[in-house]
């Protein structure tokens, strides 16, 4: 397919300092594909991006186009990708890892962590984090990162794959098996995919600790809620649950409190799976750990877990709709970025279209 030499782009210039540009659409490398990009999310990452928070890291340099959750259409091919079945006109979604594929790590299936994190020169990436990503009208992206989705899911529901699909991962990491309970700490969008994933996963009751309307719509997604706002979270926990605490618990805020939080609530031989980055380490309640066998799990990203999220939505196992609450051009990016930091009526999952709205 022609593709035309220009696009447009949010292009990141240094902190808080961002356009819509016109750059240069670029060009596939032999296992890469070029996509024309349907939908992109805000992730919660991307505002601490925009904001500076991880200087030299995300990005390494600016001018920088950020955006990782997303979805879109192939519309040309490099020689390998195209002998390995891919063709213009297959409709996929991303996620923002890409591992070398030669080093341990990645040998393992845990590209997330792969050994050459950060040398694109060794064939690393990382979309919409150092690598440009997403929040463009064309894509070029590895086709070890993008998945091929049934003609049956719109597009604007493909691009939250990425993001459920960590929730799905950090479900699976609490090792969680059906019929247990489980807690999950914050109802930030990760949070409550997590409830979704733990219902999907047959989770017994679900606990959420939140405040707000986003505590308000972990009920409505069949979760219990817990407002920390009107009580110690772990003491209720305990006594909700006889004493006993929960066999598995997600941290999903990302606070020091939420993390120690998390640790104090769960039961003997319980596992705390770990998605939130606090800009503070926290109190650890080690001796607690310790005698009572309690695992502390991190986690990044989402390994392996994209098809399977993409068939536990095509079998309807899990609706997201209810969490998909806005959607802007591209063009209004500055306004979109402002509803969903400010949660602006009942913000959750903001998409942004960069080819203009459908």
């Amino acid at each position: 397919m022609s593709l035309p030499q220009y696009m447009d782009a949010l292009v990141l210039n240094g902190v808080r300092d961002f356009a819509i540009e016109t750059v240069p659409v670029p060009v596939p490398d032999t296992d890469e594909v070029i996509c024309q990009v349907d939908t992109t999310y805000i992730c919660g990452t991307d505002p601490h991006i925009v904001a500076g928070d991880f200087p030299n890291f995300w990005p390494t340099r600016f001018p920088f186009i950020p955006g990782h959750e997303w979805s879109g259409t192939v519309v040309q091919t490099g020689p390998r990708a195209a002998s390995l079945g891919w063709r213009e006109g297959d409709r996929v979604c991303g996620i923002s890892h890409c591992g070398c594929g030669y080093c341990e790590m990645c040998l393992k299936g845990r590209y997330n962590i792969c050994l050459n994190y950060g040398h694109e020169e060794r064939g690393h990436r990382q979309y919409g984090h150092y690598t440009p990503g997403a929040y463009a009208q064309y894509m070029r992206t590895s086709v070890k990162s993008i998945f091929k989705i049934p003609d049956a899911m719109s597009l604007e529901y493909a691009a939250c794959v990425d993001p459920l699909s960590i929730a799905l991962y950090t479900v699976k990491r609490s090792r969680m098996q059906p019929g247990d309970d489980i807690l999950i700490i914050g109802t930030g969008p990760q949070g409550l995919m997590a409830v979704l994933c733990a219902k999907a996963l047959g989770a017994a009751r679900i606990y959420a600790a939140g405040s707000g309307e986003r505590l308000a719509k972990a009920q409505e997604l069949g979760a219990i809620p817990i407002d920390y706002k009107e009580g110690d979270v772990v003491t209720t926990v305990r006594e909700l649950t006889s004493g006993r605490g929960v066999p598995a618990v997600l941290e999903c805020a990302g606070t020091a409190q939420s993390l120690t939080q998390a640790c104090l609530a769960a039961a003997k031989g319980g596992v705390v799976s770990v998605i939130g980055i606090p800009h503070a380490d926290p109190s650890i309640p080690i001796k607690r750990m310790v005698l009572d066998e309690v695992e502390l799990v991190g986690n990044r990203a989402n390994p392996n877990t994209a098809q399977p999220t993409i068939e536990l939505l095509i079998n309807n196992r899990i609706d997201l709709s209810p969490l998909m609450t806005h959607r802007y051009a591209l063009t209004d990016f500055r306004t979109a970025l402002d509803t969903y930091e400010n949660r602006k009526d009942g913000a959750i999952k903001v998409a942004t279209k960069p080819n203009g709205m459908n």
